[in-house]
């Protein structure tokens, strides 16, 4: 059954520069993660052999796919971009690990198996990796089988500006969410933000967010928006999906779709999101963002601080001269409480 929301993140390979090395060095590893033993059980485990004292990460050998993929088709031309596909096999420990008379299980009986999903892809001379989960300890699983010393965090390539989901906003209000002739955001349905101490944490979830008072007072209070959840449109398809300062990406498939015939949506639509609509993003912002940045950035802050104002006073029946005196009341006794 596919997955109606797909989870990844994003990494660069360090080391290897091709596929082929990446198939040849890093698809032969195993991994083997020790089962903690304590101290009243280590008689007993002198006797075990090791696979019962450890637990065992591979590559499943059955599912390893080199191959390129159409990630863009309008007309005749075409764009194919070459990836990797593979499964890491994951056992890992059950709360269970102990019997009632207080000796370790069969490893049968206290062992959990699972398998993530890991594509390889090739951009510009550099191999980045997705690990298509939302369980942190996996993910660090699958980054000691294909080595922890390999992996690093997203370059410039990936990484989004602190102004970008503001800018995002920006255009969805006042430019019909227009970013170019081909690409438009049809909508903001949520976002992830910090308040400038970077302590506390907001969100914000709604088929409207744009139009909600929280995320406008949010953005016009100057605070930093760290992940949005956006509906777009290119001449590809249709994607929604939220994304956060380092590219790593959750994909709401059901709601998302190529206009071209895909017999593997769930492996073309990621691979399309970072081959080809998020650097075009990236460069959209770079182009035409600096008078965002330097003018438009205030203005846009100023406005939806109004519209804030406004709502907050049509809501709770404040007149302006409430507003007044309030203003009025705090130069005078300048400690006063209201």
């Amino acid at each position: 059954m596919a997955s109606s929301k797909l989870t990844m993140k994003l990494f660069l390979l360090d080391k290897y520069t091709s596929l082929e090395e990446v198939k040849d060095n890093i698809l032969n590893r195993t991994y083997s993660d020790p089962l903690f033993i304590a101290k009243r059980n280590t008689e007993q485990a002198k006797t075990m052999p090791d696979s019962e004292k450890n637990f065992y990460y591979n590559w499943d050998k059955e599912k390893i796919k080199l191959e390129s993929i159409v990630v863009s088709e309008k007309g005749d031309f075409f764009v194919e971009n070459r990836i990797l596909e593979c499964f890491a096999e994951l056992e890992y420990p059950k709360k269970k690990k102990i019997d009632s008379q207080g000796m370790i299980l069969p490893k049968k009986d206290r062992v959990n198996e699972t398998l993530v999903r890991v594509v390889f892809f090739e951009i510009e001379n550099s191999i980045y990796l997705l690990i298509f989960s939302s369980n942190e300890t996996h993910i660090d699983r699958v980054q000691k089988l294909i080595g922890a010393n390999l992996i690093k965090d997203v370059d410039k390539k990936y990484q989004i500006e602190p102004d970008f989901f503001n800018w995002l906003f920006y255009r969805y209000s006042l430019f019909n969410g227009e970013l170019s002739e081909e690409l438009k955001i049809n909508n903001i349905s949520g976002f992830i933000g910090n308040s400038v101490d970077e302590h506390n944490i907001f969100k914000s979830s709604s088929d409207q967010t744009s139009e909600l008072i929280i995320t406008k007072a949010f953005i016009s209070n100057g605070e930093i928006l760290k992940n949005v959840t956006v509906k777009i449109t290119s001449a590809e398809g249709e994607f929604v999906f939220s994304i956060d300062h380092n590219s790593n990406v959750s994909l709401f498939m059901n709601q998302s779709m190529m206009y071209f015939n895909s017999s593997n949506p769930e492996l073309v639509i990621p691979v399309y999101l970072y081959s080809i609509l998020i650097p075009i993003m990236k460069e959209i912002y770079k182009e035409i963002s600096k008078e965002f940045v330097d003018k438009d950035k205030k203005h846009f802050s100023v406005k939806i601080g109004l519209e804030v104002i406004k709502s907050i006073m049509d809501n709770n029946n404040i007149e302006l001269s409430d507003i007044d005196s309030l203003y009025l009341k705090s130069e005078e006794y300048p400690l006063a409480g209201i």
